[in-house]
C-alpha cells in the first residue's frame, strides 16, 4: 500500500514551537510569534500580532535610563540595512510580576536577528530570538554561566579579529586603487574613512584589555556593561569597512531594479568623511512613491561619491557651504541633481566635460566628472550642468525609466 502524505500545516508548527521567536516585518511589525516566546514575554499571541515591536517594549520602567531599547534597535536595523544576522550581547530588560502587581521580576535576555531574504536580495523577514539567561547572569559561579561568558568573549574576540582584518584589506586596496581613474574618489575617502575605523577599534581594544585585567574583580554586571560596550565599538568600525569593501570590491557590472533613497543614502554615507571636515552641510531630497529604477547600483554611487567631492572642492572659499542631493522624475526618466552654493562652473570648464582634467578644481586627478559622464552613458542617460542661484553649480543625470535593463 503507497504510503499517505498529509498537508503540513507550517504556521501551526511555527507557533508551537518551544524556541522563543518573533517574526518581523522591515519596519519591526509583529506577524508572528512562538509559544515559547509568548511564555518568556508573559504575553498573548493576540496582543502581540499586528503591533511593532517597540510599541510594546516602553523604556524598562525600573531602569528609565537604560539602553536596552536603543541597543535592540541599533541591532534590528543593522539586519535591515546589511541583510545580515546580528547576535547582541546580553540584555536587561524587567517583567512585570503576575502575582504582584507594580512589582517587576529582573530579567536578562540573550538576543539574535536573523534576516529572512528573498530570491533577489530583498528583505522580507526578521527572525528575533531571545534565550532567557536570567539565572546563568544572577548566579555567575555556575558552571553554565561561566561557559556563557567564555563563549560570548571568545565570539567578540573573533568579530574584532575580521574587524581588523578588513581594515587592513581596505588599506590594501585603497592603496592599489590610487593607480586606477575610475575609483580614484573612493582613494581619498578610505584614508579619510581608514582614519575614523582606527577610533572605535581602539576603543574596543581598550575595552578587551580592561576585561582580560581585571575580569577577575568586575562584578557581573561591570562585565556584562563592558562586553557590550565593546561589542557596539566593533559593530561600529565592521559597518564602515564592510560599506566601502562592498563599493570597492565590485568588478563588473549588474542592472537591476534599485531603491533610489536607499542607493542615494548609502552613497551620502560613504561621502560623509569628505564632506564633513569642510563644516558643509549635505542634505538629501528624494520625490516620494520613486519606482525602483533599474541600474547598477555601485556605479551610481560612484558617479554621486565624485559629483559631492566636486562640490566639496568648488565650496572651499564659499561663505555658506551646502549641497543637496534630489531625485525626481522627469519627462519618463529618474532625474539625480548635486547642487552645490560654489563659486559656480567657469564657462571655459563647462564646454569642455567630455575632455579628461575638465572639473572646477583639480579633484581626483581631475576625471570625476568625465568619469560620471561615461557612467552615464551606459546607463543611456544624458548629463548636465547649470548655475545655481544664486551662486553655484548645478550637475544633473537621467536614467531612462525604459531603458531595458530591468
Amino acid at each position: 500500500m503507497a504510503p499517505t502524505t498529509m498537508p503540513v500545516d507550517f504556521r501551526a508548527l511555527f507557533e508551537k514551537s518551544p524556541v522563543n521567536y518573533l517574526v518581523l516585518t522591515p519596519d519591526f511589525r509583529i506577524v508572528a510569534a512562538t509559544d515559547g516566546y509568548c511564555r518568556v514575554a508573559r504575553a498573548e499571541r493576540s496582543d502581540l500580532i499586528g503591533h511593532k515591536l517597540f510599541d510594546l517594549m516602553p523604556p524598562d520602567p525600573a531602569r528609565p535610563d537604560a539602553a536596552t531599547v536603543p541597543q535592540l534597535r541599533a541591532s534590528l536595523e543593522r539586519v535591515a540595512r546589511s541583510r545580515r544576522p546580528d547576535a547582541m550581547p546580553v540584555l536587561r530588560y524587567d517583567l512585570p510580576r503576575p502575582a504582584s502587581p507594580g512589582q517587576l521580576d529582573e530579567k536578562y535576555w540573550s538576543t539574535s536577528n536573523t534576516p529572512i531574504l528573498d530570491q533577489n536580495g530583498n528583505l522580507l523577514w526578521i527572525v528575533y530570538r531571545v534565550r532567557d539567561v536570567t539565572r546563568s547572569v544572577l548566579n555567575p559561579d555556575t558552571d553554565e554561566s561561566r561557559v556563557r561568558l567564555g563563549r560570548e568573549e571568545d565570539q567578540i574576540i573573533a568579530r574584532l579579529q575580521r574587524a581588523n582584518e578588513e581594515l587592513a584589506q581596505m588599506e590594501a586596496l585603497r592603496a592599489g586603487m590610487v593607480q586606477m581613474s575610475r575609483l580614484s574618489a573612493i582613494a581619498m575617502m578610505a584614508s579619510a574613512l581608514a582614519h575614523d575605523v582606527s577610533q572605535p577599534l581602539t576603543a574596543a581594544r581598550n575595552y578587551l584589555s580592561a576585561l582580560r585585567r581585571r575580569r577577575s574583580t568586575f562584578t557581573q554586571m561591570q562585565t556584562e556593561e563592558l562586553m557590550t560596550k565593546l561589542a557596539l565599538q566593533i559593530d561600529r568600525a565592521g559597518e564602515i569597512v564592510k560599506g566601502l569593501r562592498t563599493f570597492m570590491a565590485a568588478s563588473t557590472t549588474v542592472h537591476r531594479p534599485e531603491d533610489v533613497a536607499s542607493v542615494i543614502s548609502d552613497a551620502a554615507k560613504l561621502a560623509d568623511p569628505v564632506v564633513r571636515p569642510t563644516g558643509a552641510v549635505l542634505t538629501q531630497h528624494v520625490a516620494p512613491s520613486l519606482p525602483r529604477v533599474a541600474m547598477d547600483r555601485l556605479q551610481i554611487q560612484q558617479c554621486l561619491l565624485n559629483l559631492i567631492a566636486n562640490a566639496v572642492a568648488a565650496m572651499q572659499n564659499a561663505s555658506r557651504r551646502a549641497i543637496d542631493v534630489s531625485a525626481t522624475l522627469c519627462d519618463g526618466a529618474l532625474r539625480i541633481a548635486v547642487a552645490d552654493t560654489g563659486t559656480g562652473l567657469p564657462q571655459e570648464i563647462a564646454t569642455q566635460l567630455d575632455e579628461p582634467f575638465a572639473t572646477t578644481r583639480s579633484i581626483n586627478a581631475g576625471l570625476g566628472l568625465p568619469i560620471c559622464r561615461q557612467i552615464v552613458k551606459e546607463h543611456q542617460g544624458t548629463f548636465s550642468v547649470s548655475p545655481n542661484a544664486p551662486s553655484g553649480t548645478v550637475i544633473a543625470f537621467t536614467i531612462p525609466l525604459n531603458n531595458g535593463r530591468a
